[in-house]
């Protein structure tokens, strides 16, 4: 059993590593006609990764002071900020504190510029998307879920 549950992590890490890389590329300008004809590829502005901590402060050392990201403090609240990398514009890590999850429960988030847009054209690929939820500072957030269960959102800054 816990053979089972080791591979089942490491297909859930490998998916959001298959997942984020794909979307690096499309962020730094790749494409293929294949893409460019994708309603999502216009959509899309980048992606925000949220992950749960136990411990803000601890969090932000990590990010900013070990891994050496930019810490985006203007959408900071009492239990949230998130880190960049100056070279990979609209992609950020989101920092949650909450109930720590490890990388099981990490949900990867497409930045979009209409939500609305997003989820119907999503739902009309037969994918279930959930209510848009309006979660403060003018961000809007919908989840749906890839074939294997994963959880992706997507995401509506308000700026």
């Amino acid at each position: 059993m816990k053979m089972m549950q080791k591979l089942l992590q490491k297909l859930k890490t490998a998916t959001v590593i298959a997942l984020i890389s794909v979307f690096v590329l499309l962020s730094s300008g790749w494409t293929s006609t294949a893409l460019a004809q994708n309603p999502m590829d216009e959509l899309v502005t980048g992606y925000v990764s949220k992950v749960n901590v136990a411990d803000l402060d601890r969090a932000i050392f990590f990010y900013h002071d070990l891994l050496g990201m930019e810490w985006d403090t203007s959408r900071d609240t009492s239990r949230w900020t998130q880190f960049f990398y100056p070279n990979l514009p609209g992609t950020k890590i989101g920092v949650y504190e909450g109930q720590p999850t490890g990388t099981g429960e990490a949900a990867l988030t497409l930045v979009v510029k209409d939500i609305k847009e997003a989820s119907y054209f999503l739902m009309s690929e037969g994918i279930e998307v959930s209510p848009i939820q309006d979660v403060g500072g003018g961000v809007l957030l919908a989840f749906f879920t890839d074939f294997d269960g994963n959880t992706l959102g997507l995401r509506q800054n308000g700026w």
